[in-house]
This record gives structure tokens, sequence and C-alpha cells, in this order.
């Protein structure tokens, strides 16, 4: 059996967005709440909106995957959607994948997200414990 890192809790998300040629289009900042499931962790994503002109929106995970490393860093692979039951969320539906790599000392971790339906995009994804 393996014991699950300590990553449960709120973590500060910066993410940011690119264009097709790797051009940054805008950056946005949201919370990430990482929530202990029996198998891993779940995720609960809350946008923040914000001068870049992104609105606010959450979304919850789907299909998590942990996988211990050799170097004693963890990585988290999980498919999200949009949270039907939230207000900024509701009218308009979205879904995609993402992955976050945290460094050994589990207080920061870096990835990349990929959004559909509506936004074909490409994130780089930056996590510190909030």
């Amino acid at each position: 059996m393996t014991v699950l890192p300590d990553i449960a809790g709120m973590w500060a998300l910066h993410g940011t967005t690119l264009a097709p040629d790797g051009a940054v289009l805008y950056e946005w900042d949201a919370d990430l709440e990482l929530v202990p499931t029996p198998t891993g962790f779940s995720t609960i994503t809350s946008t923040k909106g914000g001068a870049s002109g992104g609105r606010n929106s959450r979304s919850l995970s789907f299909a998590e995957k942990l996988t211990a490393l050799p170097d004693g860093c963890w990585h988290l692979r999980y498919g999200y959607e949009a949270d039907p039951e939230h207000d900024a969320t509701a009218s308009h539906e979205f879904f995609g994948l993402a992955q976050l790599t945290f460094a050994a000392d589990l207080e920061s971790a870096e990835g990349t997200s990929c959004n559909y339906n509506g936004r074909y995009v490409i994130m780089r994804l930056g996590v510190v414990r909030g």
C-alpha cells in the first residue's frame, strides 16, 4: 500500500494560457483544492477572473491518477469539467486534461493543461501552498 503524500488542502494556482505558436495570450489565477480520496486526490479549481479578462469559473476533476516518482516527486494527472452547480459555469460547458508534478518537498508543483469544447487552449500551470 502506497502512503499518500501530504498535499491535501488549498493551493494558489497561476496559469498562463498560450497561443498555438507558444506566445502568451493571458495569465490568470485560481484556488486549487486537493481533496483526499481513498486512492489519491480529487481537485476543485476556482478561477479568479480579474484584469486578464478571464471570468470566474469552477471545475471538478474526474479519473485522477497519482504516481510516486523515483526522485521523491509525485505526478497527478486528471480530467476536469465545468461544475454545473456553480453560478459562473452553469451556463457553459468545458472540459480538459491536466497534469501536475509536485516537488519532493511538496511545497510547489508545475504542469500543463489543455481545455476543450469552445476554447481549445494549452496552459502552463504553477502551484504553491496557499
